[in-house]
């Protein structure tokens, strides 16, 4: 495998003693500030609703979590039954964070799920800015502007981009990037990873995959960054697949989902969900990962 599970997942579980998380810990956005990590991580206890909650840490290992947790609960009609699996992107001096919001309303249907963005400063004081793009989940930015434009990469069951000149009014291309393969290990549905980052002159994106068999596994592409509709490596194969009891049972069996990417002295630290319960970490070396793209 690809990355390497740190021997204490793990990092994150839930807490009994506290109402809104009593239940789940899982799918988190991560980013490195002022020498330390923060993750972003969706919370549920008995409501079933789902809030953001903070934790930091100083080695990418072991977290404390924030003393006036949740950081974003939900208060608009769209996030009634939740605020879900955030990402986080620093552009210039400021943080954007999308997030899936979810209005509640049953059976769920796409028009129930929206990307929805917050913005901050100091990534504990949250600055909600509503729904950037409608029936639709599971969003990541790119941090710098390509021929003049913002790129996000965002889809529950393929995914698609959009883009946008200043971050909130985006357009969403009716193209799809990545779709299902038939037959291999994505052939139920691909979702988007954490935000991309650069490796030469191309964009790494790692993704989130599903079987039919509800084998939940990330996998990794390579677009050229220059024109990131040009995909040019998709792996044949997951980067890691669930085999441990914390990936194996829990809300959702069977699970390894990314949310969060972190390139820490010169270690890329992966923060994933493990079983829809618990936010674990996997880590590789920046010149092992790196040798690894060049071999493709």
């Amino acid at each position: 495998m690809l990355f390497k599970r740190y021997e204490n997942n793990p990092v994150i579980s839930p807490n009994p003693d506290k109402d809104y998380e009593s239940k789940f810990t899982y799918n988190p956005a991560a980013i490195a500030h002022a020498n330390k990590f923060y993750l972003i991580y969706r919370a549920e206890g008995d409501s079933g609703v789902s809030t953001l909650c903070l934790a930091t840490s100083k080695d990418g290992y072991k977290f404390e979590k924030h003393e006036n947790n949740p950081v974003i609960r939900p208060s608009l009609p769209e996030e009634k039954q939740g605020c879900e699996d955030p990402r986080i992107t620093k552009i210039g001096d400021k943080f954007y964070m999308t997030y899936t919001s979810y209005d509640g309303m049953y059976p769920e249907r796409s028009e129930n799920i929206n990307t929805s963005l917050a913005t901050s400063k100091d990534l504990i004081h949250w600055k909600k800015h509503g729904i950037i793009l409608k029936g639709i989940k599971s969003a990541a930015l790119f941090s710098e502007k390509i021929k003049g434009r913002y790129f996000m990469f965002i889809g529950g069951k393929k995914i698609r981009i959009a883009t946008s000149k200043n971050l909130f009014d985006w357009k969403l291309e009716k193209k799809i990037l990545l779709n299902v393969r038939k037959g291999m290990f994505d052939d139920r549905y691909v979702e988007t990873g954490p935000p991309p980052f650069v490796f030469r002159n191309k964009l790494v994106l790692f993704f989130n995959t599903s079987d039919w068999k509800k084998n939940f596994q990330p996998s990794i592409a390579l677009l050229d960054k220059d024109d990131p509709h040009k995909i040019i490596y998709r792996a044949d194969k997951p980067i890691m697949s669930p085999n441990k009891e914390f990936e194996l049972h829990g809300k959702v069996n069977n699970v390894i989902f990314g949310t969060g990417l972190v390139e820490f002295n010169r270690v890329y630290f992966y923060y994933y969900g493990g079983a829809d319960k618990y936010v674990c970490v996997a880590t590789i070396k920046k010149p092992e990962l790196e040798k690894y793209f060049s071999s493709l």
